[in-house]
């Protein structure tokens, strides 16, 4: 039965990938390269197809993995001109954020624009390479410019402050590039919490959880205006501000957790 099991498993996990990548394939013969040889805007076209691809993948994972929910907060579905802080559980995250919003940018790690045609895409689609510390340089100009002129369409920006996965669930440190990306655009923040995405996509394994019960949930836990420009502005401040929030929607989550082992217990 386990062998079975895990047969149909890895069936549904390379069905789910082969559209994934082949779907792009398709989607670049038929609508990428179109886009970028007669569109006036490829950056926003090229964002709105990757938008639609997404939301592609997850409604097929939805028919193929039916014991996976997904509870996603309303509101976040009509953020626009933010910057989106997310907590980071597995790689199903950004791919889920795309699925979500038609404009989006995000930071991709370096190595990535050099795969080829993914790194084209990227490009394309307007995605940065993380941004230095020293924010120095006509190149890292030239991005923010980018990200600044996106979000006063209505485009948002999303970031991971971790930089990695978390592997049990707790914050790591929170890279504050992000915040003065945010000082720079004079954008608002909105703070996501993803919760249970690595229950059904877990780091170090190749297999899609087919067969658990599992709810993913995505909820707007805090929105942040800061006064960019007081006296007082502090982007060590607004950080640590950020992962408060967090923090105390992971203490919650953990007190229901509790909660709910005791009156379990308390039955038996």
């Amino acid at each position: 039965m386990r062998i079975l099991q895990n047969a149909f498993a890895l069936f549904i996990t390379l069905l789910l990938w082969a559209y994934f990548l082949f779907g792009s394939v398709v989607f670049f013969f038929l609508f990428y390269i179109p886009a970028y040889l007669f569109s006036s805007n490829r950056v926003a076209v090229f964002q709105n197809l990757n938008h639609i691809h997404m939301k592609n993948f997850f409604a097929l994972m939805h028919l193929l993995i039916p014991r996976t929910k997904f509870d996603i907060q309303k509101e976040i579905r009509h953020i626009y001109s933010s910057v989106i802080v997310c907590n980071h559980l597995s790689y199903l995250d950004p791919i889920l954020l795309i699925s979500l919003f038609p404009r989006q940018v995000t930071i991709v790690k370096s190595t990535f624009f050099k795969v080829p045609f993914f790194g084209w895409l990227l490009k394309t689609s307007g995605y940065v390479p993380p941004v230095p510390s020293e924010m120095l340089g006509p190149a890292m100009i030239k991005n923010l410019e980018a990200i600044k002129e996106h979000l006063a369409a209505g485009g948002n920006l999303f970031v991971f402050p971790e930089g990695t996965r978390s592997r049990d669930g707790k914050l790591a440190l929170f890279n504050k590039g992000v915040f003065s990306i945010a000082r720079y655009c004079n954008a608002p923040l909105k703070l996501i919490f993803i919760k249970d995405t690595n229950k059904l996509f877990r780091p170090g394994y190749f297999l899609f959880n087919t067969r658990g019960f599992n709810k993913i949930q995505m909820e707007l836990i805090g929105s942040l205006d800061p006064d960019y420009k007081g006296n007082s502005f502090s982007i060590s401040a607004v950080a640590d501000q950020t992962r408060k929030l967090f923090e105390a929607r992971l203490h919650k989550d953990k007190a229901q957790q509790n909660e709910a082992s005791i009156s379990v217990y308390g039955k038996n």
